[in-house]
């Protein structure tokens, strides 16, 4: 657990992960200890198609395909964590300690159908959708309550701003990689010359980067849509799967900064993951962007915050592992279906 005076509640909570003990004759001893958010929580369970029933019972077989659920996403993402994490998952199955809390009607309204999907994986889909963060975190140090806490992302592109000129930018590093996909062909069910296609395009970004990406997304769940536009739901899940095609595949904005926290400006009393803010580099140019991740370190010289910010895809993790990630996504959705 990490707290910051100035912060009405922890920075971060979570478990260890790793304890390293080093020394050398020159250096001396250090004793390195890290861990991981509470999130890990999520990533821990999947989404059951009937939450109520294990896989080890009854026949192996589930009389439901898909776990499904309509309503705002923020009451969506309760009632899945609640049903197979929280005190109405299965008794095996419950993250101790884990306090869904309250529907809020939070979100757009949408509808999901979820089949071992990592509830982290569901609920961060959900989230960014409908531009709400999602988190777990230990509120009370004394106890061993997890609250599941949801919330709208702020907008303080006005509020919070980062440049060397007010002393709280200490470095960054900022890239643009050009999009890997910017057409997506969809296809629903049927055989052969039957199968039905449909493609979606991002044109701007075509023109942008003087590229075209073509990508195939198989969606052989889907049924045929009787109409070509948004008021058929089959047209709709089709252009959702493009569209999450398009912007993951697409054009990635990756900022990379080191914040100095000041009076005026520090994390987790005045922004936090998921809120926009604003990075004025040298040049002058202002780049608005989300806080997609927070390292923090603290040792017994300094504490540091190491900052995030991009586009939806935007992360400090590894390539290999990104790359890796991206792979057992697509696995994973095409394994799931059947």
């Amino acid at each position: 657990m990490i707290w910051s005076d100035d912060a009405p509640e922890p920075l971060f909570t979570g478990p260890l992960t790793s304890i390293r003990d080093d020394w050398s004759a020159t250096s001396g001893g250090t004793l390195t200890f890290s861990g991981v958010c509470d999130n890990t929580a999520l990533a821990a369970r999947l989404a059951f198609p009937d939450p109520a029933r294990a896989p080890d019972t009854g026949n192996g077989r589930y009389s439901v395909d898909y776990w499904t659920a309509a309503g705002p996403a923020g009451d969506i993402i309760n009632r899945l964590v609640a049903a197979n994490a929280g005190p109405a998952a299965l008794p095996g199955r419950r993250v101790l300690g884990l306090d869904p809390g309250l529907t809020t009607g939070l979100g757009d309204a949408t509808k999901v159908s979820l089949r071992f999907d990592t509830l982290l994986s569901a609920t961060q889909t959900l989230a960014t959708t409908a531009g709400l963060a999602v988190r777990i975190t230990q509120p009370d140090p004394t106890t061993p309550r997890l609250a599941l806490q949801i919330g709208t992302t702020r907008d303080l592109r006005g509020a919070v701003r980062f440049s060397t000129d007010l002393g709280n930018l200490g470095s960054y590093s900022y890239q643009l990689t050009a999009p890997r996909t910017t057409r997506a062909v969809v296809a629903a069910q049927g055989q052969g010359k039957d199968r039905f296609f449909w493609q979606w395009a991002a044109p701007d970004a075509e023109a942008e980067w003087a590229r075209v990406g073509e990508t195939f997304v198989d969606q052989r769940d889907t049924a045929i849509p009787g109409r070509l536009d948004d008021s058929d739901e089959q047209f709709r899940s089709l252009r959702t799967s493009a569209t999450n095609a398009l912007q993951q595949g697409g054009a990635q904005a990756e900022l990379s900064l080191a914040p100095v926290d000041t009076e005026q400006c520090q994390y987790g009393r005045d922004y936090r993951t998921g809120d926009t803010v604003t990075v004025t580099t040298t040049a002058g140019t202002d780049l608005v962007h989300p806080v997609r991740e927070v390292h923090l370190t603290d040792t017994a010289d300094a504490s540091s915050v190491q900052a995030t910010v991009g586009t939806e895809a935007a992360t400090q993790t590894p390539a290999l592992y990104t790359q890796v990630r991206r792979l057992w996504q697509a696995v994973h959705a095409l394994n799931t279906r059947y």
